[in-house]
């Protein structure tokens, strides 16, 4: 992956995996280190993961993984409550259905919106026994 651009790929759990790209890389760029990581998921998962993007510019992933759901919110506002609950229901259906499925939580532009799905999901799933712990654990 090209260096210096801010890419960050972080397993938080063995099924829970957070990737994250400044807003502020080129396109260019952005668009390598997407195809390097989903070499580096594939190789190590094969087809057993699905993406949520969490962006709220769309990005055309499709290409590089069909399974894909677009559930960004706009910039600087907090997530709609009923969007972080379907965020919620996605991750848990899909880690249920296969004990190999991971998921994995994407967005461009910082970890912020990483951060608050990843600690909602593990306090609505009880992985964490408090929100406090949650967020320590992201």
């Amino acid at each position: 992956m090209e260096e210096g651009h801010g890419l960050d790929l972080t397993y938080i759990t063995e099924r829970i995996i957070a990737v994250s790209f400044p807003a502020g890389c080129s396109e260019e760029s952005y668009l390598h280190n997407l195809q390097e990581v989903t070499r580096m998921l594939k190789s190590k998962h094969g087809d057993n993961y699905l993406v949520l993007n969490l962006s709220e510019k769309r990005y055309d992933l499709t290409k590089l993984n069909p399974k894909i759901m677009d559930v960004g919110w706009p910039e600087l506002h907090a997530p709609p409550l009923d969007k972080m609950c379907t965020i919620c229901k996605a991750q848990e259906s899909w880690l249920n259905s296969n004990p190999q499925h991971v998921v994995v939580i994407h967005c461009r532009g910082g970890k912020g919106r990483i951060g608050v799905v990843i600690s909602s999901y593990m306090h609505f799933t009880n992985v964490s026994a408090s929100a406090d712990q949650a967020l320590d654990r992201f």
